[in-house]
C-alpha cells in the first residue's frame, strides 16, 4: 500500500461514521456544562457507574463507579473497541463515542448504550452541551490537557 494510500485509509478510521444520531436542533442549549452534572444525570437515569461501568471487568473497559475522578477515563481517551475512536473528544460531540453510544442507533464501534434503554433527549442534548463546551469539570488542581478552542458565536450550533 502507498503511503497516500496508507494516510486516506488511517484517515477514514477517524472519520465518524455514526448514524441514525437523534436530531438535536431545536432542544435548548445548558450553558456550563460540569462532569459533575453529567455523570450525576448517567447515574441517576441509569445507575452507569453502580451497574455496568464498575469493578475489576467494567463494560467496555470503562469505569465510571469514581464518581467525579470517572472524567479522567473518559477525555481524549481512546475506546477499548477501537483505540482510533476517543471516548469524549473535547468540543466535538460528533466525534465522540459517549455521545455516539447515548443518541445513535449505529455508533462509532459497538452498539448504543443502554442495552435496551430509552436515553432521554434531554440527557442526549446535556452530553453533547458538554462535549461541546469542552468537555470540563476535572477538579483544578489536576487539569486535564486539551485542544480546545471555544467556538464563539457558533456554541449553539447543532444538527
Amino acid at each position: 500500500m502507498s503511503s497516500l494510500a496508507a494516510l486516506l485509509w488511517s484517515l477514514s478510521l477517524a472519520t465518524p461514521a455514526a448514524s441514525g444520531c437523534t436530531p438535536l436542533a431545536g432542544l435548548p442549549i445548558t450553558p456550563i456544562v460540569q462532569w459533575p452534572q453529567v455523570q450525576q444525570s448517567l447515574e441517576q437515569s441509569f445507575g452507569c457507574g453502580s451497574n455496568c461501568h464498575q469493578g475489576g471487568a467494567p463494560a467496555g473497559g470503562l469505569d465510571l463507579s469514581g464518581g467525579l475522578i470517572a472524567i479522567y477515563f473518559l477525555v481524549s481517551q481512546p475506546s477499548n473497541q477501537n483505540p482510533a475512536v476517543r471516548l469524549v473528544e473535547p468540543g466535538d460531540p460528533r466525534r465522540s463515542l459517549l455521545w455516539q453510544k447515548l443518541s445513535c442507533s449505529q455508533p462509532d464501534v459497538g452498539a448504543p448504550m443502554p442495552p435496551g434503554g430509552n436515553v432521554p433527549v434531554s440527557l442526549k442534548g446535556l452530553v453533547w452541551d458538554w462535549i461541546a463546551q469542552g468537555a470540563y469539570g476535572e477538579p483544578p488542581e489536576d487539569p486535564i490537557q486539551r485542544d480546545f478552542i471555544r467556538r464563539e458565536g457558533f456554541e449553539g450550533l447543532r444538527f
